[in-house]
């Protein structure tokens, strides 16, 4: 019983020490998957390099940069993020990217889940609930 609680208190502790990081990086990981989402909704256009169509292509990279920009945000809150924590608790925490990504990718692309990767989300939720509440 002495062994759960200490568990419980370690992880209350580095919730407290990291608590402002890990919040930061939550955002980040939010952004990080918002913005290839953004790229995935871009029609690429089919190019001809031996004629290109310029006017085509500038309008392509254009619609390309609101993904650029959440992207960039996603970075920037990480670098904040890491000024509030320990590195090695915040970076395995952007791996929550991937959870989201796959949150989005269902629900706004419709794209289909497998059980393996339901498997894979719950194996890095898991691994981000460890490393978040075990820094000393």
């Amino acid at each position: 019983m002495k062994q759960g609680t200490n568990i419980m208190t370690n992880m209350s502790e580095s919730l407290k020490r990291n608590g402002k990081g890990i919040a930061l990086m939550a955002i980040s990981a939010c952004s990080l998957s918002i913005g290839p989402l953004l790229w995935k909704m871009v029609e690429v256009p089919a190019i001809q390099w031996s004629n290109i169509d310029w006017i085509m292509l500038i309008g392509f990279l254009v619609k390309l940069i609101p993904g650029f920009v959440v992207y960039m945000i996603g970075a920037i809150f990480m670098i904040m993020a890491f000024r509030f924590g320990e590195l090695s608790v915040l970076q395995p925490m952007n791996s929550m990217s991937y959870v989201f990504s796959l949150i989005l990718a269902v629900s706004i692309l419709h794209e289909t889940v497998t059980p393996f990767m339901i498997i894979g989300v719950f194996l890095i939720m898991i691994g981000v609930f460890f490393i978040g509440g075990s820094s000393k």
